[in-house]
């Protein structure tokens, strides 16, 4: 779609006047406020609000690793280089401690379109926006847009995106989360049509990633958006079917709770040993899976406090 050096409908010009615009103490405030777009915050944030509740939450899951494919997809269809502009602030401004995290935040090399940072927020502060209880939904329409915009903003002030980036990554979270509150009102099982949809997404950047025709090649598979979109969400989806079929009920006594909970978690562990062992595609695909398996069947063999208590003959009081 894009290649080549000179990144398409903008010149570099419009980006290096908004960074040189921004003052010494904007620019500080960009880099910690730019991860909220990142998978360090929405990774723990959408699994912890699944944990909090489940049935209301739910599909905030599967809608990330929808934004996750789609994401992978259009950027397998372009080349479209970063801006070589340096950002509004140097890391001298930070604490050594935090040296590799602001490498993190300015210093990336995967293609410019669309901006990810500027996507997912709009897929997961839209369903907050949508799905919490706080306030009215007015008011958080325009915290939550405003939080949008600004996380958007941050990708122009480190010179890492170009306004184009940005607005489209933000344009296509948008489609994203209309398709997933669609998905939400008209089916009956939201949560396994998001998943399948990113399975699918996933599917078309392996093979777009292979030239689009024939069967996915090696090179398909390789980088870890698609592997991770893909293992996550099939293991995603087939941990909610397990759980759906069997009404999310593993073991009718408090001993194969705690059975199957501590299963939960050396399956996870084991798995995550493996994949800092080997470096491999199929290894972190399937150590995706697992994870996100494990995350969508752990609150249902979560323990409570008589779970671990009557197997040893205690009772509480």
């Amino acid at each position: 779609m894009f290649s080549g050096q000179q990144h398409p409908v903008l010149d570099p010009e419009i980006l290096e006047a908004i960074v040189e615009s921004i003052p010494a103490w904007l620019g500080v405030l960009l880099v910690p406020t730019t991860y909220i777009g990142s998978v360090f915050v929405i990774v723990p944030l959408i699994i912890l609000a699944y944990w909090w509740a489940p049935d209301r939450f739910g599909v905030w899951i599967p809608a990330f690793f929808a934004y996750y494919g789609l994401m992978a997809s259009i950027k397998s269809l372009n080349s479209a280089t970063r801006p070589d502009i340096d950002p509004a602030v140097g890391p001298e401004l930070f604490p050594a401690i935090f040296s590799t995290w602001y490498g993190h935040a300015t210093a990336i090399s995967s293609t410019s379109f669309p901006s990810g940072n500027a996507m997912v927020p709009a897929v997961i502060i839209g369903l907050m926006i949508v799905d919490l209880r706080i306030s009215t939904l007015p008011r958080r329409a325009l915290v939550g847009g405003f939080a949008i915009a600004f996380v958007g903003f941050t990708r122009l002030g480190l010179g890492v995106h170009y306004p184009i980036d940005v607005v489209g990554g933000i344009a296509l979270g948008l489609a994203v989360l209309g398709v997933v509150l669609c998905c939400r009102r008209h089916l009956e099982n939201d949560v396994t049509a998001v998943f399948t949809l990113a399975i699918v997404l996933a599917l078309a950047s392996v093979w777009l990633r292979s030239g689009g025709t024939g069967v996915p090649t090696w090179e398909g598979i390789q980088g870890s958006n698609r592997v991770l979109a893909f293992g996550g969400a099939v293991g995603g989806l087939l941990a909610w079917q397990w759980g759906e079929r069997s009404r999310w009920r593993f073991s009718t006594s408090r001993l194969g709770t705690v059975g199957s909970f501590a299963g939960v978690l050396a399956i996870v562990g084991l798995t995550y040993a493996i994949h800092l062992s080997i470096t491999h595609p199929l290894v972190s695909m399937l150590w995706a899976g697992v994870v996100f398996g494990g995350v969508i069947v752990l609150p249902h063999v979560v323990l409570t406090r008589d779970d671990v208590l009557v197997p040893l003959g205690v009772t509480s009081a």
